[in-house]
């Protein structure tokens, strides 16, 4: 996957959207590229990709952090690429990077700058994952399981959406709210 943080410079490029332009589990992702440790486009992905909205002051993220380190290991390791977008003007770059290398996150990140990947996915929380599949058509959009208590977490619906789609299966959980 190609990505550098071209955002981080205020560089990022989304075009308008159509008011057709669902972000809905089956339509396909919006287009936009970005800089983050390599160029990121949305349209051209060569294995499934997990766009995460996340924010370092937000208070669901650190209820998170645990689990966003596992998800990433687990599924990385199996093909899966993870683009963590930070949308927060509050938030410096370098408080970014720091809560990057805090948590161990080894996916590229971008400094969404004026939040314009975060409005194209139509994302209105933080601690939010977007599955798309390598050609870009979204597979499940929501919370990564169903409580922001990691103690009380019955299902993993990020987790069970891409081991279905690494199964060739259907992903029959393809929306969850988020917490954030």
């Amino acid at each position: 996957m190609k990505l550098l943080l071209l955002a981080a410079l205020g560089l990022a490029t989304i075009p308008a959207l159509s008011p057709q332009e669902a972000t809905k589990p089956g339509s396909k992702i919006p287009a936009f590229t970005a800089q983050a440790m390599s160029s990121v486009d949305s349209q051209s992905t060569p294995v499934p990709t997990v766009y995460m909205i996340v924010g370092v002051k937000c208070s669901a993220t650190p209820r998170y952090e645990k689990r966003f380190k596992a998800v990433e290991d687990e599924f990385r390791a199996k093909g899966v690429d993870f683009v963590w977008v930070f949308p927060n003007k509050t938030e410096t770059k370098e408080e970014k990077a720091g809560w990057m290398k805090k948590v161990g996150l080894k996916g590229p990140w971008i400094d969404d700058e004026g939040a314009k990947i975060t409005k194209a996915l139509e994302c209105k929380n933080t601690a939010q994952a977007i599955l798309a599949d390598k050609g870009g058509k979204i597979l499940f959009r929501g919370g990564i399981d169903d409580n922001g208590d990691e103690s009380a977490v019955q299902k993993r619906f990020l987790s069970e959406a891409i081991k279905e789609h690494l199964a060739g299966k259907e992903v029959s959980v393809t929306t969850a709210r988020v917490f954030g």
